[in-house]
């Protein structure tokens, strides 16, 4: 048997078909991640903990119950890695930080135990920007984008670990948390697909929570049919079909989303347009007004939901273990006024209702899913620069949160670009289900780059 890849080609649903066959065991692949992992060393840095002796005994035992008839679903015996904001016992948590926060480490949670229940085989923790806070921190590793072997290229963030880890090709899917946009940011920026559930699809218990407003969680897999597939089976059903494109109405906003945007970026996202016009899609320009309060709802309420989770007291006491740019953004946090805070929770709500309410009778918005190509880390040196990044960065995705709906990121680089470009889908509250079915659809359609490492 040659060695089994774990993000194949084939997909999710033929490596589980190979799995319950005996074609390969858990063991196997387990040991080819790892493999993996080995051979491309420190260079990578996904990982903040890395824990191959315990994945290789749940594989093995996976391997013995599959032996004695016992299944425990589609996903088992697959390897995976999940953010360093999910609690697993027996694994540390620290949420990117050096701040002493073990006392406010939630129990292990719901979706961690669907996992293990499913027979998923987590080979560790992946590293997470500083309480989720952005997409860089000087002063911590920072894993290597795949999309290119010779320079360092920015991730995105948060869940810049998981994203590495499955466009590096050692995981058969990774898990993230998305607040204002980490999952979908960092897959736009490392050429894999990142699903955005929405905030209550799945529930958040047993993760450090960045803002219980707007935190939801998701997954990178290779493709959208394998997101899809991840979450019929963690849900006990089977995918549905993808439905066919013509007939399908997207919605095109007017303002804000092609801003800032790369000639790169917009020459592939204007070919994807194209093409889905001419295989039957309606798309409809919109009017999107409410996104001029994205800046003011997120200032408010992130930071004192982050503060308020922490405490002003361990804070103060602690502040010099800081990341910098972790710092400047939490210092807003001193200054919310229960007022503003209280005014902005309640228009974030009314702003969720008003943008559901212009959205009837679209399947999905069709925009960017990051304004820009990955640029070298080089080229930001001080917490300002990273800190404007970070803002240009998440203009497309906070959206998504700030109104409560669920999205998707596709690799679209293969239509025009030197580097990674994000395709992005976004679609009611609740709507997980057919935004994956449409994301599957036009997946078909655009075809796939594959991941940048192999």
């Amino acid at each position: 048997m040659s060695a089994p890849d774990p993000s194949a080609p084939q997909g999710l649903l033929q490596l589980s078909r190979e799995l319950r066959s005996g074609a390969v065991t858990s063991q196997a692949l387990v040991e080819a991640s790892l493999a993996r992992i080995a051979a491309l060393g420190p260079h990578l840095q996904a990982f903040s903990h890395l824990d191959g002796e315990r994945a290789l005994r749940h594989a093995r035992a996976i391997d013995q119950l599959r032996a004695a008839g016992i299944d425990l679903g589609p996903l088992m015996g697959m390897p995976i890695a999940v953010k360093d904001l999910f609690t697993i016992d027996g694994m540390p948590t620290t949420a990117g930080s050096r701040v002493d926060i073990q006392d406010l480490v939630p129990p292990q949670g719901s979706f961690v135990e669907a996992l293990h229940r499913a027979g998923c085989v987590v080979l560790g923790k992946t590293r997470t920007s500083e309480f989720a806070m952005g997409g860089c921190n000087p002063s911590h590793p920072l894993p290597w984008n795949p999309c290119d072997a010779q320079v360092q290229r920015m991730t995105g963030g948060s869940s810049h670990g998981s994203a590495v880890a499955m466009a590096a090709g050692v995981a058969a899917f990774t898990v993230g948390s998305d607040t204002g946009g980490s999952v979908r940011w960092p897959a736009a920026l490392c050429g894999v697909t990142g699903y955005k559930s929405t905030a209550t699809h799945w529930p958040c218990d047993g993760v450090f929570p960045m803002s219980p407003h707007m935190d939801s969680l998701g997954i990178f897999t290779r493709g959208a049919g394998d997101a899809a597939w991840v979450e019929a089976a963690l849900g006990g059903r089977e995918p549905a079909p993808p439905p066919g494109l013509a007939g399908l109405t997207f919605g095109l906003p007017k303002q804000h989303f092609h801003d800032q945007c790369d000639a790169e970026v917009l020459h592939c996202f204007h070919e994807a347009l194209s093409r889905l016009k001419h295989a039957g899609v309606r798309v409809v320009e919109i009017d999107v007004p409410e996104v001029v309060e994205i800046d003011e709802v997120f200032r408010c309420l992130v930071p004192a939901d982050i503060l308020a989770f922490l405490g002003r007291d361990r804070m103060k006491a602690q502040w010099d273990r800081l990341d910098a740019v972790a710092a400047q953004r939490l210092e807003v946090g001193f200054h919310v006024m229960a007022d503003d805070y209280a005014r902005m929770a309640s228009r974030r709500r009314q702003l969720e209702a008003l943008v559901r309410k212009r959205s009837a009778g679209l399947d999905a918005w069709i925009t960017p899913t990051v304004p820009m190509l990955p640029g070298p880390i080089a080229d930001y040196r001080t917490v300002d620069d990273i800190a404007a990044w970070n803002r240009r960065a998440t203009r497309n995705t906070r959206p998504g949160n700030l109104f409560n709906r669920c999205g998707i990121s596709l690799p679209i680089q293969h239509l025009g670009a030197p580097l990674p470009v994000g395709l992005q889908l976004c679609t009611h509250a609740d709507d997980d289900v057919a935004l994956l079915g449409v994301a599957t659809a036009v997946e078909a359609l655009l075809g796939s780059p594959g991941l940048p490492m192999r």
